[in-house]
């Protein structure tokens, strides 16, 4: 929206300068020479960013005109380190910021504050969601120095209070500290582009602080975020990837928490007999559960998020029969699906998210438990499996659970197992539950007469006892007493998933009370 008025228009004088003043400010931005260096390596400004994303001559700027609180500042601040304001994607409306780094290198100000928490309001109150290309230096200090600034200030600002009203996506497309980094802990969806760093404060900071010297990648780049604190989504290597990453997460995602996600045209129940032999009937041997995922899906296609975090648990947004769902899946490749703390953070996070935007929630478990030592129990193992017992206690769509293989201890609960609240609880043929898994359990029991034994004989007994408590751990054990509502071929999963959708969707009521949109969005 910056058509100027043409010769076969009426106009004015006072018209004329506002064409002007905002043609500067929108094409120059903070300096001609500035934007050239930015394009001459490869890189995007914020105004290119925006274009990207939405669709084309959709945007409609806010706040052009905002320049710095400090008048000696104002001519060198055009917008003042942020673009924004409001267009679509495929035809939905969407609310989008970007960290302009032409001016003051994209660092905040109290000018910049208050444009970005009244495009955040008004996104709010749209209903619509909210995205953030990231690239900031952190706050300009001369605006923040002093009690009298600090003590008008307002934290992390209303994004901290959000709860989950509506989408909001940060990507990271730059050097990112201070504000945000804040923004992109606060949001559900991150992504964050190879070459760049995300963290509170910057290695100059530290220096000048600590005296520690540390390189951007090993502080906050992709590497550290996606495998080691679980704070991105998604690591990407390519621009064009990150803006693909923006549109395919909220493809999936309704416009906010009243209404239900946009479901695509129904592709049917199918019985899927591929099924059958994917899950080995020993119990060790490992498979890759995305096949798994790739078959039940449709067109096979699902959006993994935090893929290299905690691998031993899949978490994935996915459609079945055109439904937007959200898959939780034991990974038997990577530590033979062993839950860990890590894994209990990942999958909080997750319910969360589908909990807050109705989206139902499928559980496929294999999984031997929860990982067990030293280490586990330091990282906080207790707090965390408690923790995602709560959160499975809160959730308020539906959830179905199918169990592949096996399901031991407490790690069965966590899948939502027993009486946690899923709608069905269905098991393959090949499904085992216990406590344990059964040769440990045979060397737990009965260690006293194991002990007299030695040898091939000793061996030999211990595999007897295990096929002992293997036929009490079998589908049937858990159907005759009621705790498993049916024992299906595999390759009626999916029709079973459709079947209760259909039934639990038809009546369901986004409006109810989202007791997990209010849980904190940072692991």
């Amino acid at each position: 929206m910056d058509d100027a008025p043409t010769g076969a228009e009426p106009t004015t004088e006072l018209v004329e300068q506002l064409f002007r003043e905002r043609h500067v400010v929108r094409s120059e931005m903070g300096g001609e020479e500035k934007v050239a260096r930015i394009h001459a390596a490869g890189g995007r400004t914020a105004r290119d960013w925006i274009d990207g994303l939405l669709d084309p001559g959709t945007f409609t700027e806010i706040g052009t005109f905002v320049r710095s609180d400090r008048i000696e500042e104002r001519p060198s601040t055009p917008g003042d380190s942020e673009i924004g304001g409001h267009g679509f994607i495929a035809g939905r409306p969407v609310t989008v910021m970007a960290n302009d780094v032409t001016v003051k290198g994209g660092s905040g100000s109290r000018a910049s504050a208050r444009r970005e928490d009244r495009i955040y309001d008004q996104a709010m109150r749209f209903g619509n969601p909210y995205i953030l290309f990231g690239q900031a230096g952190g706050a300009r200090v001369k605006d923040i120095i002093g009690s009298e600034r600090m003590s008008q200030g307002a934290g992390i600002g209303q994004m901290a209070a959000r709860d989950r009203r509506i989408p909001m996506v940060s990507a990271i497309v730059g050097r990112s500290y201070g504000d945000s980094s804040f923004a992109a802990a606060c949001s559900d969806f991150v992504v964050q582009l190879r070459g760049t760093a995300m963290a509170v404060s910057s290695p100059r900071v530290i220096q000048v602080a600590t005296g520690e010297t540390v390189e951007e990648e090993a502080l906050g780049g992709v590497d550290v975020h996606s495998e080691r604190t679980g704070q991105i989504d998604l690591a990407v290597e390519t621009q064009d990837e990150v803006i693909g990453a923006v549109r395919r997460f909220l493809s999936f995602m309704p416009d906010n928490g009243q209404v239900t996600p946009p479901r695509a045209a129904p592709t049917g129940p199918r019985r899927i007999p591929q099924l059958r032999t994917l899950a080995p009937v020993e119990r060790r041997r490992g498979y890759d559960m995305r096949k798994v995922l790739a078959q039940l899906v449709d067109g096979g296609d699902f959006m993994e998020l935090k893929p290299r975090f905690a691998r031993p648990l899949i978490t994935a947004l996915a459609r079945i029969d055109g439904r937007v769902v959200g898959i939780l899946a034991n990974q038997p490749m990577q530590q033979g699906g062993a839950m860990t703390p890590d894994c209990c953070d990942k999958a909080v996070s997750f319910l969360a998210l589908c909990d807050s935007f109705h989206i139902p929630l499928i559980f496929l478990t294999d999984t031997p438990g929860f990982l067990v030592g030293t280490q586990v129990e330091h990282n906080r193992l207790l707090h965390k499996t408690v923790m995602l017992n709560q959160a499975l206690m809160q959730v308020g769509v539906p959830m179905l659970t199918f169990i592949l293989r096996k399901a031991y201890g407490l790690a069965y609960f966590a899948m939502a197992g027993g009486r946690i609240g899923s709608v069905y609880m269905c098991g393959w043929p090949t499904a085992e539950i216990s406590f344990m898994d059964p040769e440990v359990g045979a060397n737990v029991l009965y260690a006293p007469q194991l002990e007299q034994l030695e040898g091939e004989e000793r061996v030999q007994e211990a595999a007897r006892l295990a096929k002992e408590i293997s036929n009490a751990t079998t589908p049937y054990a858990a159907a005759v007493g009621g705790g498993m509502d049916e024992i299906i071929d595999p390759a009626e999963t999916q029709v079973m998933i459709v079947q209760a959708l259909d039934r639990l969707m038809a009546n369901y009521d986004p409006k109810r009370v989202r007791k997990l949109a209010n849980w904190p969005t940072c692991l």
